[in-house]
């Protein structure tokens, strides 16, 4: 998988899991950019929805995700602010890479 390699140890997702249930949970990925968290949470969760008002980063996001975790992550246009997700429902929520 090409991409940032950011935290190779995968201390994030370790301190994630210490501090949040993510198996069978509905997670919402605010600022996913390139979906670097995303695809490390979809192993995990029902479902990753992650959401970024960059276009150009969500069609990479789009294109590293590997074949197996496709159905578990959507990547949409969006903003903490305009979500664009009415209607939808998440038990976690992690804005990560948008501070």
């Amino acid at each position: 998988m090409q991409g940032h390699r950011r935290d190779p140890e995968r201390a994030e997702i370790r301190a994630l899991r210490r501090r949040v249930a993510l198996g069978d949970a509905r997670i919402l990925d605010v600022g996913c950019g390139e979906g670097r968290l995303a695809r490390k949470m979809a192993g995990a969760a029902r479902l990753v929805v992650g959401i970024d008002p960059n276009e150009v980063l969500l069609n990479r996001a789009r294109r590293l995700t590997p074949r197996r975790l496709r159905s578990k992550i959507e990547y949409r246009v969006g903003t903490a602010g305009r979500p664009g997700l009415s209607h939808r429902r998440f038990d976690v929520a992690v804005f990560s890479g948008s501070l």
